[in-house]
């Protein structure tokens, strides 16, 4: 039986055509007794290197970040709150952040993207996977829900890019719609500074951050978005680029498929995301005993804006499929 919840108040965060190489500047991961446990390191899948960090212990969650062509870093510090009962397992995503650079092109397509995930739980040795996905990150889970449904303990989507290009294509047009005047002109006084052309990490940093207005429903928490850009992004970027070339990405619809997702399953979506309610609508749809809570004046990074709405529905979500599980 499938589940709606609206919590009351309180994209694809662009992506293949922007491939902006950002990080959050992290403050210490501090839990409730000091120090949260970090461990970090270099996985070699599919032929290349994919950088990862781990933090807290507990039962495991492997979190996927948006993009295309961001890193983890920009879910820290906050999704950190996770890891006072978790082990939280972040990667970045292949050509991205600190992973490897060193990779053929041919590969930029989400099937090896799936591969990849796949080939992050065999290396941490993990059963069935509890699995987080944002923005695009959210999609890279779901085409791997729907190849690998066995291996799923749980599935979190949090205002995922939508199951169909129709509709990530339209939240793309109110992302520009909701564009104020102030926005153009500061990024067009910045594009005309000498740094901007020399693409340096504070003036990029800039851009990004007024680009990444429109997806904050209260625009005070951009700075809690602290943006700076990894040194390799440019030649980064150029190589998730190829993404563009994955016929898959230009043109899908994978709803019906998701018929075979049959372990629990949480969508977050947001009042003021760009994903059209219609789309996480069809979504908790499509999955059969999926839940669908919709977090009221909240944009596209909910555990900025309203986390203890955020972090409360994931933890209750968590306790409840931890419940069913142990009955099974």
């Amino acid at each position: 039986m499938k589940s709606r919840t609206i919590v009351k108040k309180s994209l694809f965060v662009t992506l293949i055509l922007l491939i902006p190489m950002i990080a959050c500047a992290m403050t210490p991961l501090l839990g409730s007794s000091g120090k949260l446990k970090v461990e970090e390191g270099v996985k070699v899948v599919n032929g290349t290197e994919l950088y990862y960090k781990t933090i807290g212990q507990g039962t495991p969650i492997v979190i996927l970040h948006g993009g295309p062509g961001l890193d983890h870093t920009y879910l820290l510090p906050q999704m950190a709150a996770l890891a006072r009962r978790h082990r939280l397992i972040f990667f970045d995503q292949r050509a991205s952040g600190r992973s490897s650079s060193l990779v053929d092109t041919s590969t930029m397509r989400m099937g090896t993207f799936v591969e990849d995930l796949e080939g992050i739980r065999k290396a941490f040795n993990i059963g069935k996977m509890n699995l987080l996905g944002h923005s695009w990150g959210g999609l890279v889970a779901m085409f791997y829900a729907i190849k690998y449904p066995d291996n799923l303990g749980t599935l979190m989507l949090v205002n995922s890019t939508p199951a169909s290009s129709g509709w990530r294509n339209a939240s793309f047009v109110l992302m520009n719609r909701r564009q104020l005047p102030e926005d153009s002109i500061a990024q067009a006084a910045l594009t005309r500074t000498e740094e901007f052309h020399k693409r340096t990490s504070k003036a990029m940093s800039e851009f990004f951050k007024i680009l990444f207005r429109t997806s904050f429903y209260n625009r005070k928490y951009i700075d809690s978005l602290r943006l700076s850009l990894d040194t390799s992004f440019t030649t980064k970027s150029r190589i998730v680029q190829h993404l563009n070339n994955d016929s898959t990405l230009l043109n899908y619809d994978i709803f019906h498929q998701l018929a075979v997702v049959h372990c629990p399953t949480l969508i977050i979506g947001s009042s003021y995301d760009m994903v059209a309610p219609e789309a996480n609508e069809r979504l908790h749809q499509s999955i059969q005993g999926s839940e669908l809570v919709v977090i009221d004046s909240c944009g596209h990074f909910p555990f900025i804006e309203a986390p203890g709405k955020f972090f409360g529905t994931i933890e209750g979500f968590l306790k409840k499929a931890e419940k069913v599980s142990g009955k099974r």
